[in-house]
Formats: C-alpha cells, sequence, structure tokens
C-alpha cells in the first residue's frame, strides 16, 4: 500500500466513523461521559494526523502518535476499569502513569489490554523518538539537495495504519456506548473490508 491509498482509507474510514456517531447519544453517567469525552479526542487526534499528512507535515503527524495511543488507553481504563475514586480524581486533573492505567486494565483481549500492550511493544520506540523534537526528526529533513521534510513513505504507511486500528475500536466502543448493536455488527464488516489499510 501505498501513501496515497493509505490516505484514501484514512478518509473512508473517518467519514464511515463521524457518519455513525456523530450526534449519538450515550447514558448521562460520569464514567460513560468522561470516556466517551476521551474517546472523542482520540478521534479529533487521528483526524488530525490526517490533515498533516496531506499538508505534507508527517513529523508533526508522528508526534501526535504516542498522544492517539495514551488517550486510547484512558479512555479503555475509564470505561473499563477506573474506580470512583480513581474517576473523582481523574475529574479533578489526576491521571495515573501509563504504565499503571495498563497494568490495571490487563492483558486479556476482551478489555482491550492485549491491543494496547501490542502496541506500546511494537510502536514504543517511534512513540518515544518522534513525539518531541530531535535527531529522529531532524535526520528526516536533510537531504543532499534541501532541507525539508522527507519521511519514508512506509513510515507514513505505517502511522496511518495504526491511526486507523485505533479508530476502529474508538468507533467499538464509542458504537456500544451508544447502544448501536446492528452498526457494532457492520463495523465487523468494515474491518474485514479494510484489513489491508489496518
Amino acid at each position: 500500500m501505498n501513501k496515497g491509498e493509505a490516505l484514501r482509507f484514512a478518509k473512508e474510514i473517518g467519514i464511515w466513523v463521524h457518519s455513525k456517531t456523530n450526534h449519538g447519544q450515550v447514558k448521562n453517567d460520569r464514567r460513560t461521559v468522561m470516556a466517551i469525552s476521551v474517546f472523542q479526542h482520540v478521534l479529533d487526534v487521528a483526524d488530525g494526523i490526517v490533515v498533516l499528512i496531506e499538508k505534507n507535515l508527517p513529523g508533526v503527524a508522528w508526534t501526535l502518535a504516542r498522544p492517539l495511543s495514551e488517550g486510547y488507553t484512558q479512555g479503555v481504563w475509564l470505561q473499563t476499569c477506573a474506580t470512583d475514586s480513581q474517576l473523582d480524581s481523574y475529574a479533578k486533573g489526576v491521571c495515573p502513569k501509563h504504565q499503571t492505567l495498563v497494568k490495571d486494565i490487563g492483558s486479556d483481549p476482551e478489555t482491550g489490554g492485549a491491543f494496547i500492550k501490542g502496541m506500546m511493544e511494537k510502536n514504543s520506540k517511534d512513540f518515544h523518538n518522534l513525539t518531541h523534537g530531535g535527531i529522529e526528526h531532524i535526520s528526516r529533513h536533510i537531504t543532499e539537495a534541501a532541507i525539508e521534510p522527507n519521511y519514508d513513505d512506509d513510515e507514513i504507511v505505517k502511522l496511518l495504519k495504526m491511526r486507523n486500528q485505533y479508530y476502529m475500536l474508538v468507533s467499538f466502543f464509542l458504537l456500544r456506548a451508544m447502544g448501536k448493536d446492528e452498526t457494532v455488527l457492520e463495523l465487523n464488516d468494515k474491518w474485514e473490508l479494510w484489513s489491508d489499510a489496518l
């Protein structure tokens, strides 16, 4: 898959998810509202990645990969395992460290923990090296002819595929919270249809 195809799939996934989740209704309880708010922000970050890549700003797009991952982890934690006192603390701006969230979620595929741990293992180097400026970005801006973004297309496709995986999983949580069981089944079909982009 090339960068153009990956962008096309990312936009297609985004349009489909927004068409199914925008203006959806969820229970008005604190846990659900907090988790859905975090998940909505994760979708915004994911949409930002697409916009930045379209504008040939892949370095800035890569700086959003770690917040994308950590936001998803926070949303899963809030939705599935935060205690009432942890919800109180979170509402006051106190969130446990990422590793604590991962530990609390566990590694069961049912909780989403297996995905979170797998993504961390697979991408931790990129999350750390490309979140901040520095040599990893500088080295991707220097060519013999110019100083400009020169990220390998494979790196950009990798980021878009990662983004798409988070997008699909967030949409699963959103659709479940909205009680859209039929659309969850559609999502499963879309997962198969878009498998090359994930």
